[in-house]
């Protein structure tokens, strides 16, 4: 019945890097967890049918399996998710993935849904990604850049999700690339705490794929404000409850 809105300040930002961590967390804590992304573009062809690189990935870093229930539109052409949709001969409607949210939520302990691209991303000719938040209300986890100008990007998207009343749980920062200097991302963290009032509760620092794949997420996120997560989590389950 819980969960969280992962979304970001752009594509290629690291929100699926984001969930699956996420979502092996949880399963290490002992919680049913599950992952969905419902709408992904840029699908691989395999054996004759789309698969969805994202779902695969959570998938590979959970040892886990979660079927076609994880993906309500699957797309082939790399593109905004409204052009794909386009090209590929499909209508994208909110209505089938705030159900899918609805049913997820009640069959899992934790839902984590990944968003596609930033908030301003259409999903058709009338609604962005921002809608969809929007429709399913969730809490927000916004993933940024950690190194040179997240500022901007960061402290805009938190602007519009605060402009719908949209709750954010917390921003999480990304290093995208092993290069940027220290001083840098420490200060983009303070800066974009005191200009949004929003906690950073993490840095997922840079990982080759060969770190990736023996990555310790408890050692990982030891240094996390998850208390923040946790308080989010225990609320929405109490008001539910109500």
């Amino acid at each position: 019945m819980k969960g969280f809105f992962i979304t970001g300040t752009d594509t290629e930002i690291g929100k699926t890097l984001t969930t699956g961590l996420l979502a092996k967390y949880f399963i290490e804590e002992g919680i049913d967890v599950f992952p969905y992304k419902p709408v992904q573009s840029g699908a691989i062809r395999k054996d004759d049918r789309l698969v969805a690189s994202d779902t695969e990935f959570y998938e590979n870093v959970t040892n886990r399996h979660f079927g076609n229930e994880a993906n309500t539109y699957v797309l082939e052409t790399p593109s905004s998710p409204h052009l794909a949709a386009r090209i590929d001969g499909v209508s994208i409607k909110l209505e089938p993935i705030v159900e899918q949210v609805k049913n997820l939520r009640n069959a899992h302990e934790l839902l984590l849904v990944e968003g596609a691209g930033g908030l301003i991303v259409p999903l058709n000719e009338e609604a962005t990604i921002l809608d969809l938040i929007n429709e399913v209300s969730l809490p927000v986890i916004l993933v940024a850049r950690a190194g040179l100008g997240t500022i901007n990007h960061t402290v805009l998207s938190v602007m519009a999700l605060k402009q719908r009343n949209i709750h954010i749980a917390g921003i999480v920062l990304n290093q995208t690339s092993p290069d940027e200097l220290e001083e840098i991302e420490r200060d983009n963290k303070r800066m974009i705490e005191k200009l949004t009032g929003v906690s950073v509760i993490g840095l997922i620092p840079y990982m080759s794929q060969d770190a990736l794949a023996e990555v310790n997420v408890k050692e990982l996120f030891s240094n996390w404000k998850m208390d923040v997560l946790k308080e989010d989590v225990q609320s929405e389950s109490a008001t539910a409850n109500r």
